[in-house]
């Protein structure tokens, strides 16, 4: 009887095609829906991490204990060689680079206005964000006395451009003395981020500490060799850049908003996973419901001649079973196909800010195939649970008045 009920119900689906085709699409384009927002949620948590980090802060930073809280210029790193030495000396760190920071009046011939102005070593910042892609006139710092690069906004500004001079004012460190520079523009960047093109100057390290009377640094961007493993508060190392002198954090405790978007999105997926649910499901009950109605004849007779109302809720459960099974099949191959072209070509989001990370690429979609065989099953289950009300209702059916009951 059970290769029976295989067989009948499979052939029962496909008595009214079209009813059958429009379940299979409305089930399909749900499970399509998904698999893309699954996709693009992943590939913009990425995007996002992405451009946070790789563009100026780092997968992680380190500042002296109260730093970042008073932004103190007098409160720095002193003891600098043996930090460096132990930063090698940990594998999962691919790369660091020592930056001092400070407000500063930046003063042209035409304009002044208040900036920060960073002093970092050329060559390892080169290996930490994409302040040398960024450049668009110019040349990238070269550890000559005298070089600044400026954000094109700030440029025009102040009314400057290549080789014009700039003077930078600012409070020296152990007694606030005003201490004043002269440089000349040696470059101009770009960023997608009003904030960096318009309120931040370049210059070189050494220089730096010699305007701010320092020898030390303010902060140490570092890379690692995976940004996963910046979030991993298991390692090691956490423990050991972090005492009564060193505050190290990752990206996502330096920018917490961005952290908490990112954890939102898990529960943005599960709302749309819940609306797209009862979708499936109130669709699916409505068309076999429909099914049933038709053969309620069809039914009483089954039950007059020995079905069991067992075998008859059974039957009904194979036939959301097979739907469900045609429809992930159809849903997969659309939402396999429209995310994999996404993740190819992209989704344009440039110049759009997400809890304050302006987008700069594209956000290309990742395709997780262990999640869409979890939401692909999630389906599938939510089609065959649809189906036992609908089956409990055939089961239930009296074979006297079934077999008057006609549409």
């Amino acid at each position: 009887m059970m290769h029976l009920n295989y067989s009948l119900a499979l052939r029962n689906i496909f008595r009214n095609t079209r009813r059958t085709a429009l379940t299979i699409c409305l089930i399909a384009s749900g499970l399509a829906a998904l698999l893309f927002t699954d996709a693009f949620i992943r590939g913009m948590s990425v995007s996002m991490i992405k451009t946070s980090t790789e563009t100026f802060l780092g997968d992680a930073q380190i500042h002296q204990q109260g730093f970042r809280e008073a932004s103190d210029i007098d409160i720095y790193l002193k003891d600098n060689n043996s930090l460096y030495q132990k930063l090698e000396n940990i594998k999962q760190i691919k790369s660091y680079a020592p930056r001092i920071l400070t407000g500063a009046m930046l003063s042209s011939s035409e304009n002044v206005t208040s900036v920060i102005v960073y002093g970092v070593n050329a060559e390892k910042e080169s290996q930490i964000s994409k302040l040398k892609q960024a450049m668009i006139k110019g040349h990238y710092l070269t550890a000559k006395k005298g070089e600044i690069i400026i954000g094109d906004d700030l440029a025009d500004l102040l009314e400057v451009d290549l080789g014009d001079r700039l003077v930078v004012t600012v409070s020296q460190a152990h007694g606030g003395d005003l201490s004043q520079e002269l440089f000349r523009v040696s470059g101009l960047y770009h960023f997608d981020d009003r904030f960096m093109n318009k309120g931040l100057a370049v210059i070189n390290l050494q220089q730096g500490q010699e305007i701010l009377n320092i020898q030390g640094v303010h902060e140490i961007a570092l890379r690692f060799n995976n940004v996963q493993q910046a979030s991993d508060t298991r390692l090691t190392l956490w423990a050991e850049l972090n005492n009564k002198e060193l505050e190290t954090l990752n990206w996502r405790q330096l920018i917490p908003q961005l952290s908490s978007m990112l954890d939102m999105s898990q529960y943005s997926t599960l709302i749309v996973s819940i609306i797209m649910s009862l979708l499936v499901a109130l669709g699916l009950i409505n068309s076999m419901f429909m099914s049933i109605y038709e053969r309620h004849h069809e039914f009483g007779i089954l039950l007059a001649v020995g079905t069991r109302p067992r075998q008859l809720f059974w039957l009904i459960l194979l036939e959301g079973f097979y739907i469900g099974m045609l429809s992930i099949i159809a849903g997969v191959f659309l939402g396999g196909v429209i995310s994999y072209w996404k993740s190819v070509t992209g989704i344009d989001y440039s110049g759009t800010e997400f809890s304050g990370v302006s987008m700069s690429e594209p956000i290309y979609l990742i395709i997780d195939v262990l999640a869409f065989i979890k939401i692909s099953g999630f389906i599938l289950a939510i089609t065959v649970l649809s189906c036992v009300y609908p089956a409990l209702h055939a089961a239930r059916l009296q074979p006297s008045l079934a077999m008057r009951k006609a549409l």
